[in-house]
C-alpha cells in the first residue's frame, strides 16, 4: 500500500466512524488546504450554520475554530515524501454539538510534545486555558514554521471542550495526526 493510499484509507475510516456513530456528516475534504480552499470551506460551513439558524455566538466560535484548524494544517502540516500536503477535515452535526476533525501529517518525533501540550490544555478549566494562552502569547517559543501553539489553544478556548488527539503511523517517519474539537450547540 502506498503512503498516499494509507492516508486516504484513514480518511475513509474516519468518515465511516462518523456514520457508525450516527453523526450527520456536513462537510468533508481530503487533500491540500491552500488559502483559496480554506476560504471556500470556511464560507460554506458558515453559510450552513446560518441556514440552521445557529446563534451568532456559535457561528463565530465555529468559524474561529475552522480558521485556526485549517491554518494549522496549511502552515504546520508536514509534506509527504513526495512533497505533497496530505490532510483532511470532517465536520459533523451531533444532537447537541458539532464535531470538527482536522488531520495532517506530523513527524513521529513531534507527537509526544504535541500530546503534552494538548494534555496540558485538557487538564485545566476555562480560566486555565486563558492563562496558558496569555503565557504562550508572552513567552511562547516560535517553532521552525513560525507558530507558538496559539492555534490549538484558541480552538480549546472557543470550543470550551477537551480536545481529542489521535495519531496513526504511516511509516517510520510520519504519522497522520487528528485533532477532534467539539463545539456545543448551546
Amino acid at each position: 500500500m502506498t503512503f498516499f493510499s494509507k492516508c486516504e484509507n484513514i480518511f475513509n475510516e474516519s468518515k465511516q466512524l462518523f456514520n457508525e456513530k450516527q453523526y450527520d456528516l456536513i462537510f468533508s475534504h481530503f487533500g491540500e488546504f491552500d488559502s483559496k480552499k480554506i476560504n471556500e470551506f470556511s464560507l460554506e460551513t458558515e453559510g450552513y450554520l446560518i441556514s440552521k439558524k445557529e446563534p451568532k455566538k456559535i457561528v463565530k466560535s465555529f468559524f474561529n475554530i475552522i480558521i485556526e484548524g485549517l491554518q494549522n494544517i496549511k502552515n504546520h502540516g508536514e509534506k509527504s515524501p513526495k512533497g505533497k500536503q496530505i490532510s483532511y477535515c470532517n465536520i459533523a452535526s451531533i444532537k447537541d454539538s458539532y464535531s470538527i476533525q482536522f488531520s495532517n501529517l506530523i513527524l513521529n518525533k513531534n507527537i509526544l510534545s504535541l500530546n503534552q501540550a494538548v494534555n496540558r490544555l485538557n487538564n485545566v478549566d476555562a480560566d486555565g486555558v486563558k492563562k496558558i494562552y496569555l503565557e504562550t502569547l508572552t513567552n511562547g517559543e516560535i517553532s521552525k514554521k513560525g507558530g507558538a501553539g496559539l492555534g490549538i489553544i484558541t480552538m480549546a478556548m472557543k470550543s470550551k471542550n477537551k480536545i481529542l488527539l489521535n495519531s496513526l503511523p504511516i511509516d517510520d517517519k510520519f504519522s497522520l495526526l487528528t485533532l477532534e474539537i467539539k463545539l456545543d450547540k448551546k
